[in-house]
């Protein structure tokens, strides 16, 4: 629903707690509403328990030792405790920003508690992801769109999850963006003071994983167009916005991009000081171009969001875009091909660690060595998953007319939604922070995921079928999203579930480790 929408009351008429989408078919969005608040007041406890529950059988049953990368990050925390300060292994790859945490938990854990020093550094995730995602960071974006999804989905999504159980990087880098997102769209701090809190949750962010400043660049934009959207009143004219978002960007500069130019005057001078983006072990993670990267992601996008695209409707148009463009069809086929041969990065990593799953989606259909699999199968799938990155978020885009005002005097009260110019800078974001990874690694795509389905609106589309409009006359059809988005959540739980299964009852032996080894993501 965009701006254009709610401007015209012949196409979108709204009315009390209702929504008419179309002749004789109408949302019952007060319904929608109540019906989220009671499933996440219910649902949430019985996660909390799912995971608190699953954490202990991990910590002291699965995996009482430290896993992968957790031997450099929990060492690199105990030094500090140990007041080693200046001490730096050089294995590792990201800034500190974790192991100042995890000597709060320790030093903090200890006065209450005798758990090992890893339960202690693990606690870090498990209470950042079940407890501070869902209630600050997504729980005031929930209250201004309670129809888009479901925080207790959200906090469940398998990529993040299933690192709750682990001492990595990623939980914490996640919500610190986020948050920075967050206080933008929601301005708990009001106008001016909160580009500040989302400017410093943006640096912060920066030290747990430096290619946050990507998206802090991404989160400048959008706070800068909300503000923009109004007061230079953006049309439907595309390229006059472009111009109109350049222009308060200079006129509002102190601010609003003083903020964030200041986490970038820090990290240029951050990069002039290392001759790096990375930290520590550079020859294993130098930058290059992955082109086919942005492939995996779209394809592990469209895998999660299943429960929001699936419908008999949506296949339908792509079949008919197939049929009715066959021709750009084969040439986008045959583009594809050509990125997969030649900037697809084969990094060892990927061929000597069985213990990720993306040992074997290489193995078995990435990488295959067969043509059939590598390019007939696997490029068709890569074409409908970009698709679906592009055509389900497409509707939730804001659109705007060519000569009515803006319908709104606050930034606050425009949807969470996406204009086309923000859009496209999350496009160039996700494909700036993927795309010069040499690694295949799911978790890179944790953030693009949330950035791009935090602003989608799910549709009340049917999965299988096609709504039958009222009559004239007769009341209309009501629609509702809330299968969808409780499809969502039970979807991730499957997923999870699925994962901790293989984790606990496929254990794998490396002569080189001392315990048994796992597969995660």
């Amino acid at each position: 629903m965009g701006i254009k929408d709610v401007s015209k009351e012949e196409d979108n008429v709204i009315k009390g707690a209702t929504q008419l989408i179309g002749p004789g078919v109408q949302r019952d969005l007060q319904t929608e509403v109540v019906v989220s608040f009671i499933m996440n007041v219910i649902l949430y406890p019985l996660v909390l328990l799912y995971f608190m529950v699953t954490f202990y059988y991990v910590t002291t049953k699965i995996t009482p030792h430290e896993f992968i990368d957790e031997k450099f990050h929990v060492a690199q925390t105990l030094n500090y405790v140990a007041g080693n300060w200046t001490s730096w292994d050089p294995k590792i790859t990201t800034p500190p920003g974790l192991y100042i945490l995890g000597w709060f938990s320790y030093r903090l854990g200890r006065l209450f508690t005798s758990w090992t020093s890893l339960t202690l550094l693990r606690m870090v995730n498990l209470l950042g992801g079940t407890i501070i995602l869902p209630f600050t960071v997504l729980r005031p974006l929930f209250l201004f769109n309670a129809i888009g999804f479901w925080p207790v989905a959200l906090m469940c999504f398998p990529l993040m999850a299933a690192f709750y159980y682990l001492y990595y990087t990623d939980v914490w880098s996640t919500i610190l963006i986020l948050q920075s997102l967050t206080c933008v769209l929601t301005l708990p701090f009001g106008i001016n003071g909160s580009i500040w809190v989302s400017s410093l949750c943006a640096g912060l962010s920066c030290l747990f994983r430096q290619t946050n400043i990507i998206w802090t660049g991404f989160i400048m934009v959008v706070a800068v167009e909300r503000r923009a959207i109004i007061q230079k009143q953006y049309n439907a004219h595309r390229f006059n916005n472009y111009l109109k978002l350049l222009i308060h960007s200079v006129d509002d500069f102190s601010t609003i991009v003083l903020p964030y130019a200041i986490n970038f005057t820090m990290f240029v001078i951050y990069l002039i000081w290392n001759k790096s983006i990375t930290l520590g072990d550079k020859s294993n993670h130098s930058a290059g171009f992955h082109l086919a990267q942005l492939f995996y992601c779209y394809l592990f996008i469209a895998f999660f969001s299943a429960p929001l695209w699936f419908s008999s409707s949506f296949l339908r148009l792509y079949r008919n875009r197939l049929f009715h463009s066959p021709v750009q069809y084969v040439v986008e086929l045959l583009g594809i091909m050509l990125v997969i041969r030649y900037f697809t990065k084969v990094h060892p990593f990927i061929l000597a660690d069985n213990r990720h799953f993306t040992f074997y989606l290489f193995k078995r259909f990435i990488g295959n060595p067969s043509k059939m699999v590598k390019y007939i199968f696997m490029a068709p799938v890569y074409h409908f998953s970009t698709y679906v990155y592009f055509e389900t978020l497409r509707p939730s885009e804001m659109a705007f007319e060519s000569m009515e005002p803006v319908p709104f005097k606050d930034p606050i009260d425009l949807p969470i939604q996406l204009s086309h110019i923000s859009w496209t800078a999350l496009v160039i974001c996700t494909f700036v922070t993927i795309v010069p990874s040499p690694l295949f690694e799911p978790r890179y795509y944790i953030l693009p995921f949330l950035f791009w389905r935090l602003f989608l609106t799910c549709n009340a589309e049917p999965l299988i079928g096609e709504v039958k409009p009222a009559a004239p006359g007769e009341p209309p059809v009501l629609v509702s999203s809330t299968q969808r988005l409780a499809l969502e959540f039970i979807w991730f739980m499957l997923i999870n579930l699925f994962t901790f299964y293989i984790f606990k009852t496929r254990p794998i032996v490396w002569k080189t480790e001392s315990f048994l080894q796992r597969i995660i993501w």
